[in-house]
């Protein structure tokens, strides 16, 4: 088993990177006599649904944005804090969609309150490429919406109303796009291996100098990594506790 770390794919000479780990676990498949649909080469993703972002046709924007700044930004569930009010321009409109207030709404013009995942029933794919499945455990606070109808809201607000109105229509969709999101708790077979190591062999791109240096030896903090841990006290505790020790954290008396 090859297994590739995705921020070394996102070096100017990723493409080389992946051709020759495609020809290594090509060859690790016929002289081991394993069977095709084993999985012999796998990326290992960072970021939780990247890989379902990857099924759906996603593709990296931060760069265009920053060299081209939309008049309008739209932004659903953007935390990382990848654009910021000074990569665009002064009367660039930003709408933020997403749960907890988190990195992106301080920034937005306009906020729409989403659900979180707790508060809707939703499709997500593990880092193995498994589809899997939530229902709803809480209704969502206030205002907030579960993220396909306030998008199904602005498309018909917009004079381009989008063609469902259930989340079974919205999963009908889903099925033309990427079939394999709906195949719930099933692992999707390895049938494109060959296919991807051929086309690996055109990819005319020469590695770079630099050595592979993992761009992350330790884990700084592992408590508040999203906008729900982030919002959560109870993680604030934790990562107080870290970093002063136990002793800074004040627990309330039980008598």
């Amino acid at each position: 088993v090859v297994v590739v770390g995705s921020s070394c794919l996102q070096r100017e000479d990723g493409a080389a990177i992946m051709a020759a780990v495609s020809t290594i676990a090509q060859n690790a498949g016929v002289s081991s006599g394993q069977q095709e649909t084993w999985k012999i080469l796998n990326v290992l993703h960072r970021v939780a649904s990247q890989v379902a972002a990857l099924d759906l046709g996603y593709k990296p924007g931060v760069k265009t944005i920053k060299e081209n700044p939309p008049k309008i930004l739209f932004l659903l569930g953007a935390d990382a804090g990848c654009i910021t009010r000074q990569d665009l321009a002064k009367d660039s409109l930003i709408i933020y969609q997403g749960h907890h207030g988190d990195v992106g709404a301080p920034t937005a013009d306009v906020i729409l309150p989403g659900a979180a995942y707790t508060e809707k029933s939703a499709t997500y794919v593990n880092t193995e490429g498994r589809a899997q499945q939530t229902k709803v455990a809480v209704t969502p606070p206030g205002m907030a919406r579960e993220d396909w109808r306030i998008i199904r809201a602005i498309s018909e607000l917009a004079g381009v109303t989008l063609p469902y109105d259930s989340l079974d229509e919205v999963r009908d969709r889903l099925a033309e796009v990427s079939p394999n999101l709906i195949r719930y708790d099933d692992i999707e077979e390895a049938n494109y291996f060959k296919q991807a190591n051929e086309l690996s062999k055109a990819v005319n791109q020469a590695d770079l100098t630099e050595p592979l240096v993992p761009p992350q030896l330790t884990v700084k903090d592992f408590y508040m990594t999203d906008p729900i841990s982030r919002a959560s006290q109870t993680m604030a505790k934790c990562v107080k506790a870290v970093t002063e020790g136990a002793q800074a954290v004040e627990e309330p008396a039980v008598c």
